[in-house]
């Protein structure tokens, strides 16, 4: 039988028997007098916490609403006032971007049209944000900071 801390402060063992049976054994459980005292103890060893790949950060980014979005793209220089105010009011595809979305085929094309032109909430992981990124040459890491530097207009 194997035994092994489980936390830190030594108040939970865990026993494990020869077929991997694990009981867990706390203060006041009747094998605890006897457990409590063994000699081989494995000492507690934290789980390692891995460091989160980039996509779960850029999904844990809160959303950016569409007037967020525009006011962005126009104060970054990416889109005219005139064609930052039409994309808001009618959904009108900015020069731009036109030539991403013209280069879609259909009916992935008009899809792409259709949700630019309605959506409500961009989110970093969206495939939209990706696309508009690609089309005016933005990383990864200039979009995660868009969305930081714009989330409170």
């Amino acid at each position: 039988m194997q035994a092994e801390w489980r936390n830190a402060e030594r108040t939970i063992l865990a026993l494990t028997d020869v077929t991997g049976h694990v009981v867990i054994v706390e203060q006041g459980h009747a094998l605890w007098p006897k457990a409590s005292k063994r000699q081989d103890i494995a000492p507690f060893a934290p789980e390692p916490i891995p460091d989160p790949e980039p996509e779960d950060l850029q999904a844990a980014i809160p959303p950016l609403t569409r007037r967020q979005v525009f006011i962005a793209l126009h104060r970054l220089g990416l889109f005219s006032a005139k064609e930052a105010v039409a994309a808001a009011a009618t959904g009108v595809v900015p020069a731009a971007l036109e030539p991403t979305f013209a280069a879609l085929p259909e009916p992935d094309q008009t899809d792409a049209r259709v949700t630019f032109a309605a959506f409500q909430m961009a989110y970093r992981t969206d495939p939209m944000t990706a696309m508009i990124a690609a089309a005016v040459g933005m990383t990864a890491e200039q979009i995660d900071a868009i969305w930081t530097r714009f989330a409170s207009i």
